[in-house]
């Protein structure tokens, strides 16, 4: 028991110290380097080398072999050109902006937790959401405002805290509940900054994630009410709701405003917009820093609350502190050793003699292709998602590829494209993380939620986004 404790200490601190040297490289080392040349790359790799080797036992034995074989692979790639320690370091260190973005967002549980945020949406859903067809609609928005900032924790706080007010509503709750939540979530990471899909997108084909926005955001819109629209004639979207009594419907007024929920993620936006558009970091940074400022300000405003006495507030604080210290730091840092394998593997393919004899390989045939690659790329996406290969895998894989090819077509086009075939392939595939915790949750098969009832969606959706994209593509 003293083991596992301790061990789960040093991992806790090792993913924390990562974010620390991120923070230090972005603030005092910009402003040292103009004095004293200061490199951390080294240490950063040790630190991400520790945070995987205790991390991996972790990931499912699928990820797991994922992970040694991108790693593998990626030194083989880099000794093509000859090993060295600082590439090396580079190699392993490429892609972990994006655990530190994850671990950061976790942080917004605490003010989340702190003003007890859950029991303001279910007041709201039980004094405001009458029927099955506003709960549907209400239940995705709420999953994909979440999405936006908590990621993977945002499906077990909305089946927890929705969960009795949807049964009450909804005869088949079990489905409802599975399509609402797996489509609000996956849409969203067409465009949060809170999920690593579209920086690993971003990171493989060197388009911004603020060119990414606006077009993602639509896609994402877009989707919803593609949803909203599949399941309106479905039977439990009939079902009359049952009414609860006025004391239970009011019972959480005293809580905090959903305004100032969704207040924080549009400040968290429009923050990393700014940060963007300054040039000082790079986009990934951009959000981890709006994120830390955007939940020092929340809670801070919330201890400043008059309806706030200290002690409880000082309680609550610290309670949720130790949550994230104990579950939110793990759960953000869950793929840490994902991304250490797989950066080393782009890193080493772009450096490799084997990226430029592939491209010379393929490029002709890739070219003949022309527009119909757009519509390959998400297809092979969801393929090999099906055979249990994780969406990331294949984003990057292909996507360097694609890159290093300089095809005749809009790099956003291919990024949107990439894009899409993720969300896809999140939603249908069984082995998909989203799926297995909503099948999980909800007690039916990985299969049921992604097959069953998602795959009509998932192709509406293909062909329309694809088509949409294309649009957008030749507008921004």
């Amino acid at each position: 028991m003293e083991r596992s404790i301790n061990k789960a200490t040093i991992y806790h601190s090792l993913v924390l110290s990562l974010i620390i040297i991120q923070l230090l490289s972005l603030i005092i080392i910009q402003l040292l380097s103009l004095i004293v040349p200061v490199n951390l790359t080294l240490l950063n790799a040790v630190l991400a080398i520790g945070v995987s080797i205790l991390g991996i036992q972790s990931l499912s034995r699928s990820f797991q072999v994922a992970t040694l074989i991108f790693f593998i692979a990626g030194l083989g790639l880099l000794s093509t050109t000859g090993l060295s320690i600082n590439g090396l370091a580079m190699a392993i260190t490429s892609m972990v902006d994006i655990v530190v973005l994850l671990v950061v967002m976790q942080l917004f549980l605490i003010p989340v937790t702190i003003g007890n945020y859950q029991a303001t949406v279910e007041a709201f859903m039980q004094k405001h959401i009458r029927g099955p067809k506003q709960t549907f609609t209400f239940v995705m928005i709420v999953t994909h405002l979440l999405s936006s900032i908590l990621s993977m924790g945002t499906v077990a706080i909305v089946l927890s805290i929705l969960g009795d007010s949807i049964k009450r509503q909804v005869k088949d709750a079990t489905r409802f509940s599975a399509t609402a939540v797996t489509r609000g979530f996956t849409l969203g990471t067409l465009w949060a900054p809170g999920a690593a899909t579209i920086f690993l997108i971003s990171t493989v084909t060197k388009v911004g994630w603020t060119q990414l926005f606006i077009p993602c955001l639509i896609l994402g819109l877009l989707g919803l009410l593609l949803a909203y629209l599949m399941e309106y004639n479905q039977p439990y979207m009939r079902i009359q709701p049952v009414t609860t009594n006025t004391k239970q419907q009011t019972r959480f007024t005293e809580h905090a405003s959903l305004v100032s929920l969704v207040a924080a993620v549009i400040a968290l936006l429009i923050l990393s917009f700014v940060l963007m558009e300054s040039k000082v970091v790079s986009s990934m940074n951009a959000v981890t820093l709006s994120g830390l400022l955007i939940v020092l300000i929340w809670v801070t405003a919330l201890g400043l609350k008059p309806t706030t006495g200290q002690t409880a507030f000082k309680f609550a604080l610290k309670k949720a502190s130790l949550d994230y210290w104990q579950h939110g730091i793990a759960s953000g840092a869950a793929l840490a050793p994902f991304f250490v394998g797989i950066g080393t593997f782009t890193y080493g393919f772009q450096h490799s003699t084997i990226s430029s004899e592939l491209t010379h390989a393929l490029a002709p045939s890739f070219a003949h292709l022309g527009w119909l690659l757009v519509v390959l790329i998400p297809i092979i996406v969801v393929l090999v998602s099906l055979i249990g290969i994780h969406p990331l895998a294949s984003v990057a894989l292909i996507g360097k590829i694609i890159m290093t090819m300089h095809i005749a077509l809009s790099p956003l086009l291919i990024a949107l494209s990439l894009n899409i075939g993720s969300v896809v392939a999140y939603m249908l595939s069984p082995f998909a993380g989203i799926v297995m915790i909503v099948a999980t949750l909800l007690h039916v098969s990985s299969a049921t939620v992604s097959v069953r009832w998602n795959w009509q969606f998932c192709l509406i959706f293909l062909v329309l986004s694809l088509g949409v994209a294309t649009l957008l593509s030749l507008i921004f």
